[in-house]
């Protein structure tokens, strides 16, 4: 076969395949000194990050430490905080009843204590929204201890001053029961607001 090639020898490309390709010579040295710097890179950039992950992991076994130390204070925190709002909802739901219908309170607690009679005492006394609220016991050797309370009562509702700003007042309970072998008395009676 008769090959023509008008270039000179000089510039011709020895070689078969496309003449646009770009042949370059890497010595083989040279290759595997990369190869083993990019897995030393990778290597070395794992272990950073295992380090870090480890230190990382510490620091939140301390914080956990420091959280769960700190978290008694907290549970008596969070007590005070909740019994605080609970004494805030009672402070506005009396100064609710007071404010808003300018109840005087004194005269009617000197009511209250003008009306008790000889071995009649009182427990307790709740105000809420319904009203007031007022646990007693009485004892008595020598009359019966419900007409003692009937008297109590009778002496509130007789009251204008306690009256005023009632709209009923009512015994809600009586339970007679003994007590070192004395006959106690426990009544419960309710004065609502109008």
């Amino acid at each position: 076969m008769i090959d023509i090639n008008l270039i000179p020898a000089a510039l011709r490309k020895n070689g078969k395949g496309p003449s646009n390709a770009l042949k370059i010579n890497i010595p083989q040295d040279v290759l595997v000194g990369v190869g083993a710097g990019v897995v030393l890179l990778i290597v070395t950039v794992h272990l950073l990050l295992g380090v870090w992950w480890l230190a990382e992991l510490g620091r939140m076994s301390l914080c956990q430490a420091q959280w769960d130390k700190l978290a008694p204070d907290k549970k008596i925190i969070d007590g005070f905080k909740e019994e605080s709002r609970n004494l805030n909802q009672r402070l506005n739901l009396i100064s609710g009843m007071t404010i808003n219908k300018s109840v005087t309170w004194s005269p009617k607690f000197n009511a209250i204590s003008d009306a008790l009679s000889r071995g009649l005492w009182l427990r307790r006394m709740v105000l809420d929204k319904d009203g007031l609220s007022i646990d007693g016991s009485v004892v008595s050797k020598s009359q019966n201890e419900i007409a003692n309370v009937g008297l109590f009562i009778s002496a509130l509702k007789n009251n204008d001053e306690f009256m005023k700003d009632f709209s009923s007042l009512e015994v809600n309970s009586i339970q007679r029961g003994e007590n070192n072998s004395v006959e106690v008395t426990d009544f419960t009676v309710m004065a609502k607001l109008k």
